[in-house]
């Protein structure tokens, strides 16, 4: 059940980016020299002050720095389930799936991340130290002071040790279903097949909605949860410009808002705004991802704060795993965390297909994540372990939803309540700027996005992408001649128009 004040909030906001380590994103957040505002540093926080490096191919040890590039890093760090093996535990060399062990013989070290993006890096003129560097407020602003002027906390954990869409199934159903790759069992996209959160919510009569900063078919909750995949629940899909709409009306929002940003650069909705490390090297004219990814939050942001309904909502802003950045905090197990537990007792053998044995008895690596609500005081640092079931615990224990349809790790995982440590609700609005440039209307994206594509029309696909693509294929249902079509876009432009093509398809079934 809900505690007191948990129990005074009525709308629920998740914002979910990309693959960025919390050091590499807040973890200088600690550091005395900081420039106003951010004085004085945040105590009892668990950043990388002191003396943390990891070691190079050659020997010396790089020391941890302070980045100022927002395409940093680039080329894109390793990320599946074997890269954050080697990242984690010190490895050299990058085994193959099947070959990473169930029950590491060695304790984690976080001593692998350099050793790692030195692999990632061969072949370029890419100096593999910049993996070592952590972003400070000159890069993030937006970021940085949402974390001190409401709650950060420090020891947010992604659920478990590799890439996005398992870590993102996670937050939406609690279970991965034995899967720790983009790729699952098929080889092509990972799908789960149980109950999510929003199906509990829906049985229960409980509102909720998916906002989309992009296409309604990229939502990578569409297309990694089947059961969202009945015809009535399309209308619980938005755009962003709804929720922009919905915040500004009393009672407007609903109960649960989950909010996706743009992965693939579109024409109509604007550049790639996730924050995900870049993955080709090419240099386009414009903002960043990173920067995008600034505005995306700031325009999410300034529709809560400015909301009639401020007094009764919480944003929960989360990234899904590191990505490959750099982090210094050894992940929870089994051992030491009592929600580090197989959420269904499923292990897939390393001889089957889309197979790690990994048994689900430790948690990811350490992600960035910020409560903005009314009842959270400026400067609030929350040192308890979390990972993304905690959403889910707190969804559940404030509607008084059903527990246990949610899987074994969602009952024990604590929610989020302990961040709300205000009786009455704040009435200030902290000094937030908004980004250079910040225009959220759909004429400045157009604008923005069509010159970044002029410039960017031969920009290719990453492999996340060209999943993201293929999967949009494969949940629409076409032929196999489309799926063959999907199969050859290469470039941003190419994705766009035939992402077009299926989101008619998908808003006409509901006619049919």
């Amino acid at each position: 059940m809900a505690d007191g004040t948990l129990d005074k909030i009525k709308h629920i906001v998740v914002l979910m980016l990309e693959n960025r380590s919390f050091d590499n994103m807040l973890g200088w957040l600690c550091d005395p020299k900081n420039p106003p505002p951010f004085q004085p540093p945040l105590s009892n926080f668990e950043g990388v002050c002191g003396n943390l490096s990891n070691p190079s191919v050659a020997g010396p040890l790089v020391p941890v720095g302070k980045g100022t590039d927002p395409t940093a890093p680039d080329p894109d760090p390793g990320e599946p389930y074997e890269d954050v093996y080697a990242q984690v535990y010190g490895q050299k060399d990058v085994l193959k799936l099947c070959e990473v062990p169930p029950d590491p013989t060695t304790p984690a070290n976080m001593q692998g991340f350099l050793y790692n993006y030195t692999v990632h890096t061969q072949g370029s003129n890419v100096n593999p130290n910049i993996i070592m560097n952590c972003f400070t407020s000159a890069t993030v602003p937006v970021l940085w002071n949402l974390a001190y002027q409401y709650a950060v906390c420090d020891h947010w954990f992604a659920s478990i040790p590799t890439q996005t869409l398992c870590n993102r199934s996670y937050l939406h159903a609690g279970t991965s279903s034995g899967y720790v790759d983009n790729q699952g069992g098929d080889g092509i996209f990972f799908v789960n097949d149980t109950p999510t959160i929003f199906n509990v919510m829906e049985e229960a009569g409980r509102s909720w909605r998916i906002y989309c900063a992009s296409w309604v078919v990229t939502s990578l909750a569409l297309l990694t949860q089947s059961k969202l995949w009945d015809d009535a629940l399309s209308d619980h899909f938005s755009h962003l410009h709804e929720f922009l709409d919905a915040a500004a009306k009393p009672g407007g929002l609903p109960e649960y808002s989950f909010i996706e940003p743009i992965y693939i650069d579109s024409l109509l909705w604007g550049a790639e705004n996730d924050m995900h490390p870049e993955a080709w090297d090419y240099n386009f004219d414009g903002p960043s991802n990173v920067e995008q990814g600034e505005k995306l939050l700031y325009t999410v942001y300034d529709a809560v704060r400015k909301s009639p309904d401020w007094d009764s909502t919480m944003l929960i802003v989360l990234f899904d795993e590191h990505g490959g950045c750099y982090d210094h905090v050894t992940p929870p197990t089994s051992k030491n965390c009592a929600f580090a537990i197989s959420p269904d007792g499923i292990v897939i053998p390393q001889t089957q297909s889309g197979g790690s044995g990994f048994k689900f008895d430790r948690l990811g690596v350490r992600v960035p994540s910020i409560i903005v609500s009314p009842y959270t005081e400026a400067r609030t640092v929350v040192n308890t372990v979390f990972d993304h079931t905690s959403v889910l615990s707190t969804l559940v224990n404030r509607f008084g939803l059903p527990q246990g349809r949610l899987g074994l790790r969602q009952v024990q995982a604590p929610d989020v309540s302990v961040a709300l440590n205000r009786q009455a609700p704040r009435q200030d609005f902290p000094p937030i700027n908004p980004p250079p440039d910040w225009d959220p209307s759909l004429e400045a994206r157009i604008a923005t996005s069509t010159r970044a594509l002029l410039h960017a029309r031969n920009k290719p696909l990453n492999h996340m992408q060209r999943r993201i693509v293929l999967g949009a294929a494969h949940r629409m249902n076409v032929s196999s001649g489309r799926i063959y079509e999907a199969s050859q876009v290469n470039t941003a432009l190419e994705a766009d128009a035939f992402l077009m093509k299926l989101e008619a398809e998908f808003h006409l079934k509901k006619y049919l």
